[in-house]
């Protein structure tokens, strides 16, 4: 197993992930059925949910060492990402907040993968 790769996973995952669910344990019953519909709505699945589970196995493919989780961490989160840009492009009512959106997403999926190999 690769420690490095554990330690990624932890710092960009774990952390997060336990920072959300302790504001969720301070949120009013209102809140909580607020964020409840939220992440189960189309969009977000969509977008978010192609993007953190291609986050997922991105960072898993190294831990055990199978590319092939890579690949198919790359291709989720291409996919979200594109599909987030087509849903900014669409709903913003300045295209210009749209294209420095779709700037800044490339941008960084870009040093993400370049960063990573």
């Amino acid at each position: 197993m690769n420690i490095d790769a554990i330690v990624r996973l932890v710092l960009m995952l774990g952390i997060p992930a336990f920072m959300m669910w302790r504001e969720y344990k301070k949120m009013s019953e209102e809140e909580r059925n607020d964020v409840k519909t939220y992440f189960t709505s189309k969009r977000f699945i969509s977008t978010i949910g192609l993007v953190t589970l291609g986050w997922v196995f991105f960072l898993l493919g190294p831990i055990f060492e199978m590319t092939w989780m890579e690949t198919i961490g790359v291709a989720l989160l291409s996919i979200g990402i594109m599909l987030g840009i087509v849903l900014t492009w669409l709903d913003v009512s300045s295209k210009w907040r749209a294209v420095l959106k779709t700037i800044t997403l490339l941008i960084a999926f870009s040093i993400l993968l370049w960063t990573n190999k």
